[in-house]
């Protein structure tokens, strides 16, 4: 005979339970927004949480070591190619996985948003927004769409979480929310984690290129990076005499137009672009200098795992993000963005300056202890457990 469970016990029984929560990206790519939403999943507690990432496109080849370990990770479609009528089709899996969740958390702004929100509303499902640029400048290269998706879609979500105060502020100009629809969590890193993959050895390509002194950068080959400035930046370095190499690693839709910068500034041969690299620490952890050339950002991974590595930074004072990591100077250096004889200047110092470079490094590892990840973990942990 089937006895009813009291209405307290099944309750009870469901709070003993991990909260399933389900992360959602468009794709795995190279970029920080899905080392920060990975991240997130492999820092919490799986006592309390059980996590599934859910991808629009299938993981590239070769990429799995970006996942969080053990990671329960499905997506809705084996091609790469997106295509506006399949929109149903990322849908229709998605729902299928968010039935079994108790959240939904849109990793990144866009179609993850778009399609996050519609299931959070069709399935009854709370859901959480992730914003992770600075959107009072992003905005003005997007389509108008996009300013239109996030005044409609996000003040419809349970939260808002925003990787860092300067990125909130800007958010709050353009999309008025209340103040405890908000939140900001800032994004963090494994230094543990950074750091034994920096322990690897170099690629076999590389060798010659740490003949000489490296600038490295790390980001996708697209016009928000500003490494067109970091090039010339770089060429106005050498004219000075500072010799050194300029090492960039991402892919984009301007590899061609910058490599042929370089020529037609005569540093083709001091300017290295090997594209995406799965492991940036173990070169980065050997250069001399970590540039971050940006026009706008919102707070960048990879500033966090140069600091991490204890890498002197020369950076960008672009909106936003680096201003409130370095704490405006006090942990690397700051140049005006597109100021290329600025950021020539500083990145030449701190290459032939080795007491300056020392300091910057002092610097960095000192910020780096500050910028806990035990506290961002801490706020996530009670942010899902109160939805």
């Amino acid at each position: 005979m089937l006895v009813p469970v009291p209405r307290e016990a099944a309750k009870d029984t469901r709070d003993s339970r991990p909260k399933r929560v389900l992360f959602t990206l468009v794709f795995l790519g190279s970029g920080g927004i899905e080392r920060s939403v990975c991240n997130v999943m492999a820092g919490l507690d799986p006592r309390r949480f059980a996590t599934r990432l859910f991808f629009h496109h299938r993981p590239p080849p070769g990429r799995e070591d970006r996942l969080p370990r053990n990671a329960q990770v499905s997506w809705a479609t084996d091609s790469y190619d997106y295509h506006r009528q399949n929109l149903p089709l990322y849908l229709w899996h998605l729902l299928r996985h968010a039935r079994e969740a108790d959240v939904i958390v849109a990793g990144q702004e866009g179609r993850a948003a778009l399609l996050a929100c519609l299931a959070g509303r069709l399935l009854g499902k709370p859901v959480v927004g992730m914003i992770h640029f600075d959107w009072g400048a992003f905005h003005r290269e997007q389509p108008r769409r996009q300013l239109w998706g996030l005044r409609l879609l996000y003040p419809r979500m349970q939260r808002i979480i925003a990787c860092g105060q300067d990125t909130a502020r800007s958010f709050q100009a353009l999309v008025p929310v209340p103040d405890g629809q908000l939140q900001v969590i800032p994004n963090f890193v494994d230094g543990d984690v950074v750091r034994a993959a920096a322990e690897a050895p170099l690629p076999d390509w590389a060798p010659p290129v740490f003949e000489k002194p490296v600038v490295i950068a790390v980001g996708r080959l697209e016009p928000q990076k500003g490494f067109d400035v970091l090039i010339r930046g770089h060429a106005l370095a050498r004219q000075r005499g500072v010799d050194h190499h300029l090492l960039i690693l991402g892919v984009g839709s301007l590899e061609v137009e910058l490599k042929a910068l370089a020529r037609s500034l005569g540093v083709e041969s001091t300017v290295f672009m090997p594209g995406f690299v799965a492991n940036p620490h173990a070169l980065m952890r050997r250069s001399a200098v970590f540039a971050l050339s940006s026009r706008f950002e919102g707070l960048p991974m990879v500033l966090l795992e140069a600091l991490a590595l204890g890498c002197p930074v020369v950076s960008t004072d672009c909106p936003s993000g680096p201003a409130e990591v370095l704490e405006h100077g006090r942990h690397g250096v700051m140049v005006p963005v597109e100021d290329a004889q600025a950021l020539s200047e500083a990145l030449g110092r701190a290459v032939s300056d080795e007491v300056h470079r020392q300091d910057l490094s002092r610097r960095a590892r000192a910020r780096a202890e500050d910028l806990s990840a035990a506290r961002a973990l801490e706020a996530w942990d009670s942010l899902l457990s109160s939805l």
